[in-house]
């Protein structure tokens, strides 16, 4: 069975990363794109990467020169810095998120078996009670 996991893992990993690559993004910047569905601060944005903040300030300074993320003030705390996406940085994340999920090694299975997977994964996890 966890040799089972671990090659779907693999499969699935080679996916992302194949599909991260098509918009020449790293993971890291694809997953803070991901992330930055809404506005967060440079340090919300490390405890959700599970990296220090100054690596995320590398990273957020990469893609607000590619135009794709703003440093605006933040609306609660003038000390902070809310990280934003612009109108290319919204359209990039979109392309990013539809062509994760084409041609998954999860698309021949039926919407039930997904289901059933999830589930099965998130009482693995001991997460059964999770959305």
């Amino acid at each position: 069975m966890r040799g089972l996991v671990t090659e779907l893992g693999r499969r699935l990993d080679a996916h992302q990363r194949s599909r991260i690559a098509e918009l020449d993004l790293t993971p890291t910047q694809a997953k803070a794109l991901e992330e930055l569905g809404e506005p967060r601060t440079a340090r919300e944005l490390a405890g959700m990467l599970c990296c220090e903040p100054p690596n995320v300030t590398y990273v957020i300074s990469k893609l607000e020169k590619q135009g794709m993320v703003e440093r605006r003030p933040h609306p609660q705390d003038r000390r902070a810095k809310q990280l934003v996406l612009t109108e290319a940085g919204r359209e990039l994340r979109l392309d990013l998120l539809r062509r994760m999920g084409t041609e998954s090694p999860l698309d021949h299975l039926s919407h039930e078996e997904r289901v059933a997977l999830r589930q099965g994964l998130l009482k693995a996890l001991g997460r059964d009670g999770a959305a």
